[in-house]
């Protein structure tokens, strides 16, 4: 086949057709410094950001022959996705060579990932030609930035074995050794082989990053980053490529390829080249990063991994660190910067907020508005022509997505919606932050209190100085869902001067007990916690909980990342320095308390010995 017409630009390059080495050099100009991009990103304007993507040359630009050939066309699965032939990943041994798999250039480095299709049955049958890729090219590291399915579509099929299975791929054989759940990605381990009688065994970590929406671009910036920093922190014995992929191996996974890069740039650096990276990255693959949104995500990512004290710090190095920031001041500093960049929410987002913002009688005044993305629809009692809309949103706990339900305390007139949102969420523990308007929906000790066609019943279990634990049995009517038992903590332990708890250690004992009483309840819905404003207070309980929460599961913590997950959610939670701080105090607190319980366990199994 003649390569001069397999490569000629496609018509979705055709606007770059004939200035694409002018636009080259155009766009190696736009170096910009790291202590620069705040303002930067804050201050571009969408049509800046669109015209400098529409300059980076787009669709097919090289030669890409060996894609073409008759026995390889099945081989590819979207219109124009194809690797060129000078980047193209050469797989050894089986009917061809031939994967739709591609090189990328890293920071500093050749081929420091490869970038490949989602892998499905049509394209590799038993996947054997994907696991002969990766033995060749000594992978360590597979990330996958997909779902299997998303809406009606299949994205890429499992090409794995299930947890604690074995399976054979062609030649290689792969055992999935232990599989971990995250609120927002998946890490497993694989161990593969190869050969009967010289047998080889090597390690393989895959990790799934699973809330990235098709067509679209994850609701914040945190979680992608936690997830890399989780990629970068595995051990590595070769040094192979990194695999990447989502289903056709361009659009998000360039992005995440391009936030790794150029975080790896600037931290070298002190500045980045964003428009350069995206074009040294189509010179290998064609259309990485392939939408403004994307490109625009990539910026807003890059905020944080490079301008926020974002780095995961190993419970053995805290006290360490709290001594090197020496005073509140340092701490207060990150807080500051945290300020000047929020969460930016999409378009359709920002929408939803502003007409939800109009229904007066269903928020209060100066109430944290949410969006329709991740808020709770009301359908329980809901008569036919009246708003599902609550002022509540979910927030995810680092390993539990939706571990939260955070809400403002509910006016007299949304009291109603309230307790349907309770029982249709299967709520697994209620959480009141405010003294004040309590008595709303919680009637006084053993007596009962009557909404609509609820009734709730009142009894206290625990009363100190900190909280009261009552017990709410709701009942409806005496039809479905007749009686509903959920645990009610009202905290009282608050300092109103500095708008934080007056204790870090009674805080973190008191979200322990919260954790406990979730977890013991036959709902398995939940928490719900609430406050005046629906943040101010909910986001702190919120944010400590996560922070516990990933200290025990993974003993290292990021309270800037742990605070911007919350916010991306619910913007005015931790709003000012004092709780901010508080939340280094809990972890400080926590892990004091972990040493103590270590050190007494120790003495008395001395004394026993």
């Amino acid at each position: 086949m003649d390569a001069d017409k397999i490569w000629e630009p496609t018509v979705m390059s055709e606007r770059n057709d004939g200035v694409y080495y002018n636009n080259a050099r155009e766009i190696s100009k736009l170096k910009l410094s790291v202590v620069d991009l705040p303002e930067y990103v804050q201050s571009v304007c969408i049509e800046d950001l669109e015209e400098e993507f529409q300059k980076i040359p787009y669709g097919l630009m090289k030669p890409y022959e060996v894609s073409q050939m008759k026995h390889n066309m099945n081989r590819n699965r979207y219109k124009g996705i194809y690797p060129y032939d000078d980047t193209r990943v050469v797989v050894r041994g089986g009917d061809t060579d031939y994967i739709n798999a591609s090189y990328i250039d890293g920071f500093r480095k050749r081929n420091a990932y490869i970038a490949t299709l989602g892998p499905t049955a049509k394209q590799l049958g038993d996947f054997g030609q994907f696991w002969r890729m990766v033995w060749q090219q000594k992978v360590e590291r597979i990330v996958m930035v997909t779902n299997l399915v998303e809406g009606q579509e299949t994205k890429c099929e499992k090409y794995w074995p299930d947890q604690y299975q074995s399976k054979l791929y062609g030649d290689t054989e792969v055992v999935c050794t232990f599989e971990k759940l995250y609120a927002d990605f998946i890490w497993r381990q694989f161990m593969f082989s190869k050969g009967k009688q010289n047998k080889e065994e090597r390690n393989l970590h895959h990790l799934q990053f699973t809330a990235w929406p098709d067509k679209d671009i994850p609701d914040n910036v945190t979680s992608i980053i936690e997830f890399r920093q989780k990629v970068n922190a595995l051990p590595s014995t070769f040094d192979g490529p990194v695999i990447v992929h989502c289903s056709a191996g361009v659009g998000r996974t360039g992005t995440y390829i391009g936030l790794d890069v150029l975080t790896k740039e600037g931290e070298a650096e002190g500045a980045i080249d964003i428009p350069g990276c995206v074009l040294k990255m189509r010179q290998n693959r064609p259309n990485m990063v392939q939408t403004l949104n994307q490109y625009k995500y990539l910026h807003q990512a890059l905020v944080h991994s490079l301008t926020l004290d974002c780095s995961l710090i190993k419970i053995d190095y805290f006290h360490d660190f709290m001594h090197m920031m020496s005073s509140k001041q340092e701490i207060q500093k990150q807080f500051e910067k945290m300020q000047l960049h929020q969460e930016q929410k999409s378009d359709k987002e920002q929408q939803a907020t502003e007409k939800n913002r109009l229904l007066l009688k269903k928020n209060r005044k100066h109430a944290d508005i949410p969006g329709d993305a991740n808020r709770p629809r009301l359908y329980l009692f809901l008569n036919l022509g009246e708003s599902d809309y609550i002022n509540a949103i979910y927030i995810n706990s680092f390993k539990t997505k939706n571990r939260f339900l955070v809400a403002q305390t509910p006016l007299p007139d949304t009291v109603s919606d309230f307790i349907a949102l309770v029982i249709q969420e299967n709520c697994s523990c209620i959480v009141s932050m405010e003294t004040q308007g309590i008595g709303l929906y919680v009637p006084g000790d053993n007596q009962s209190l009557m909404k609509g066609v609820i009734s709730i019943f009142s009894t206290r279990d625990q009363s100190t100085r900190l909280f009261v634990k009552r017990m709410l049995h709701f009942k409806h009517d005496g039809k479905t869902k007749s009686d509903v038992r959920i645990p009610h903590y009202e905290y009282l332990d608050w300092d109103r001067n500095h708008n934080t708890p007056k204790s870090a250690e009674h805080f973190v004992s008191f979200i322990k007990e919260v954790a406990d009483a979730s977890k013991s309840s036959h709902l398995n819905g939940p928490i719900l916690v609430h406050c005046m404003n629906g943040a101010g207070k909910s986001g702190l309980a919120c944010v400590v909980s996560t922070l516990l929460e990933t200290l025990s599961e993974d003993n290292e913590v990021s309270v800037v990342n742990a605070v911007r997950k919350v916010r991306a959610r619910r913007p005015l939670s931790i709003p000012n320095k004092e709780q901010f701080y508080f939340c280094y105090e809990c972890v400080l607190q926590s892990l004091n308390a972990t040493d103590t319980a270590v050190y007494y366990n120790t003495s008395a199994d001395i004394k026993r010995i």
